[in-house]
C-alpha cells in the first residue's frame, strides 16, 4: 500500500500505515506543526500559527520533544522546535464514511517535563482500535512553556497557550483525517489533567473542545500554580552572575541565552527552592496580571469553579488509590519526616495562623493517625497525607465544585488495581502494593518496557479502553452493561459524590474518603494562598 496523502491548510503531509497486535490497519502522522517555532524574539510569547509549505512533508518520524531535563539520563534534550502534534486514525475520509470522535491527549510531567508526541510512551494503538482519532501535542515546558514577566512579551502561561492553539488546529484540519471537529475530548494526565482543567477556565479554548477527562490532577493542586515564577527568573540571572536591574533587562538576558544553558540554569534554581506541599515544579501556570494581551486565565481558578464561569461539558476526573507513592521516589525525606515526627500542619500549602494551624493539626491527627489503614506499612499514613496534599484533595474539590453548576454529567472514578502495567510504579522502581499516581496510563496507551499482561491486566485495560473511548463517543461510558462493562458508571450530584471504583472489577462507591475530602475542601475554601 501506497504512503497516505493528506492535505491540510498549511499543505500536504505523508503518512504512513501501521497495524496493531490485534492486526487492526491504522494511519499515522507524525511532528506536524501547529504553530511556528517559537524561537528567537517568539521565545516567551504567545504562539503563532504555522506557516506553510509547498512540498511534501514527510509525516513518519519522529519529532522533537520540547526542551527539558531528562532525569532518566540526566542530559538536556528536546528542540524549541517543538510545537508539533501527531495524528493518528483508524479511518481515513472516503465518501459516506461518518467523521470519528477524536481524542486530544496532553502528557503529564509537573509542565517541566514529558514528551507527547513520544509514541513509546504514549502509543495510541489501543484507542484507534475502538474508533477514535488520537491527538497528541508537544508543548512548551519549564521556563520556557511558563515565564512570566508581566508584560505582552511574556505573559506567562505559554504552555497552556500552545494547547490552545493546537485545539485551534484540530478545528480547522482534524476532518481532513476523518476526525469530527464538533466531537472533540481533551484529555490529560497529572499536569495533563490539571491543564485540562486550565482548558476549561479560560475563555480562549471555549467553543475547541466538548468533553473533558482529568486523570490525577487539577489546577488547585499546589505543585500546578505558583505566584513566584518571576522569582525564579530573577534567581536565573543571578546564579550566571548577571545583574539585570529591571524586567525588559531581564527578558533580553533570558532571550539571548543558549536553550540547553537556559533549561540547566532553570533547573538548579529549582533544586535550590523551599516549598511546602509534597512536589514542586516551580515553572507552572500563573494568574496572569492584567495588562495589553489578551489573558489566558486572570483570577483564581478555585473562585472561577464556584461561580461555574468554565466550559460546561460531559466531564469524567479521577484519581489513583494511593497518589503519595509518588513521593518515595520525588521526596522520601519529606515523607520519612512526616513519618517519623507524626506532623503534618507544616507541610500544607495553605495560609493558616497560629491558631488555625493548632486546629487543622488535631484534625490532620485524626484523620491519619487514628483511623485504621487497609496497607499494613510503617508509612501508610504517611503516603495517605501525601495522596490527598498532593494530588486527591486538589482534584476532589475541584470536581465537587463543577458537579455543583455543570448542566452535564461528572463521573468520578479511583484507579486501584494493581497490575503489571502500573506504568510509574514499574518507571520509578516503586516496590510497594497500590496503585501509584498516573499508573492508570497503562491501561489506556501502549507504553514500551512494560510487561507483557496477564489475563487480569487485559480485561483491566479492556475495560478502562473501552469506558474512555465511550465516554468519548456518547458522553457517557457506560451506554450499555455486558460480560466486560459489568456495572454502569453513575455520575456524582452536589449530594452524592459517588465514584467508580475500578480494580479487577467495577463498582460503584457512594463517597470518595469523606471524611478528609471535607477538611480538604475547608481549606481550599477558607485558607488558598493569595495570589
Amino acid at each position: 500500500m501506497s504512503d497516505p496523502i493528506v492535505e491540510v491548510a498549511q499543505g500536504k503531509l505523508k503518512g504512513k500505515v501501521l497495524k496493531t497486535a490485534k492486526n487492526v490497519e491504522y494511519y499515522t502522522f507524525k511532528g506536524i506543526p501547529y504553530a511556528k517555532p517559537p524561537v528567537g524574539e517568539l521565545r516567551f510569547s504567545v504562539p503563532v500559527p504555522p506557516e506553510s509549505w509547498v512540498e511534501i512533508k514527510d509525516a513518519t518520524k519522529d519529532c522533537n520533544a520540547s526542551p527539558q531535563y531528562d532525569v532518566a539520563s540526566g542530559f538536556y534534550i528536546g528542540s524549541e522546535d517543538c510545537l508539533v502534534l501527531n495524528v493518528t486514525t483508524p479511518k481515513l475520509p472516503s465518501a459516506g464514511l461518518a467523521k470519528l470522535p477524536v481524542m486530544f491527549y496532553v502528557h503529564g510531567g509537573g509542565f517541566v517535563f514529558g514528551h507527547g508526541t513520544d509514541d513509546s510512551t504514549n502509543g495510541p494503538e489501543y484507542l484507534v482500535e475502538k474508533g477514535v482519532v488520537v491527538v497528541a501535542i508537544n508543548y512548551r515546558l519549564g521556563v520556557l512553556g511558563f515565564l512570566t514577566l508581566d508584560c505582552k512579551d511574556a505573559p506567562g502561561n505559554m504552555g497552556l497557550r500552545d494547547q490552545v492553539q493546537a485545539l485551534k488546529w484540530v478545528k480547522q484540519n482534524i476532518a481532513k483525517f476523518n476526525g469530527d471537529p464538533d466531537n472533540v475530548t481533551i484529555f490529560g494526565l497529572s499536569a495533563g489533567a490539571a491543564s485540562i482543567e486550565y482548558l476549561m477556565l479560560t475563555p480562549i479554548a471555549k467553543g475547541l473542545f466538548h468533553k473533558a477527562i482529568a486523570e490525577g490532577g487539577s489546577s488547585l493542586c499546589h505543585w500546578a500554580q505558583n505566584s513566584k515564577v518571576k522569582q525564579l527568573a530573577y534567581k536565573i540571572a543571578a546564579l550566571n552572575d548577571k545583574k539585570v536591574s529591571n524586567d525588559d533587562e531581564l527578558l533580553k538576558y533570558l532571550k539571548s541565552l543558549d536553550t540547553k544553558e537556559l533549561i540547566m540554569s532553570s533547573m538548579k534554581v529549582l533544586a535550590t527552592e523551599e516549598f511546602r506541599g509534597g512536589i514542586n515544579f516551580g515553572y507552572v501556570p500563573v494568574i496572569e496580571k492584567r495588562g495589553d494581551w489578551v489573558p489566558l486565565l486572570d483570577q483564581r481558578t478555585y473562585n472561577l469553579l464556584k461561580k461555574g464561569e468554565y466550559t460546561k461539558v460531559p466531564f469524567m476526573s479521577g484519581f489513583a488509590t494511593r497518589e503519595g507513592l509518588l513521593l518515595l521516589a520525588l521526596n522520601s525525606q519529606r515523607l520519612e519526616k512526616v513519618v517519623s515526627e507524626k506532623n503534618f500542619v507544616q507541610y500544607l500549602p495553605f495560609e493558616l495562623n497560629n491558631i488555625q494551624e493548632i486546629e487543622i493539626e488535631n484534625k490532620l491527627k485524626d484523620i491519619y493517625l487514628k483511623t485504621k489503614n487497609i496497607f499494613d506499612e510503617p508509612d501508610a499514613f504517611g503516603i495517605d497525607y501525601f495522596s490527598d496534599v498532593v494530588i486527591l484533595g486538589g482534584v476532589h474539590t475541584a470536581t465537587s465544585l463543577i458537579v455543583q453548576n455543570n448542566n452535564y454529567p461528572v463521573y468520578n472514578y479511583e484507579f486501584s488495581y494493581d497490575g503489571k502495567l502500573n506504568h510509574i510504579k514499574k518507571v520509578l522502581g516503586i516496590d510497594r502494593r497500590g496503585a501509584c499516581h498516573s499508573d492508570e496510563i497503562g491501561y489506556l496507551l501502549k507504553v514500551s518496557g512494560l510487561p507483557d499482561p496477564g489475563p487480569k491486566d487485559y480485561v483491566v485495560r479492556e475495560r478502562m479502553v473501552t469506558l474512555w473511548t465511550n465516554f468519548a463517543k456518547y458522553g457517557n461510558p457506560t451506554p450499555k452493561t455486558d460480560g466486560l462493562i459489568t456495572t454502569k458508571w453513575e455520575p456524582a450530584t452536589p449530594t452524592k459524590m459517588q465514584c467508580l471504583l475500578i480494580t479487577d472489577t467495577l463498582q460503584m462507591k457512594d463517597e470518595v474518603y469523606k471524611n478528609s475530602m471535607e477538611l480538604y475542601k475547608e481549606l481550599y475554601e477558607k485558607y488558598t494562598p493569595s495570589q
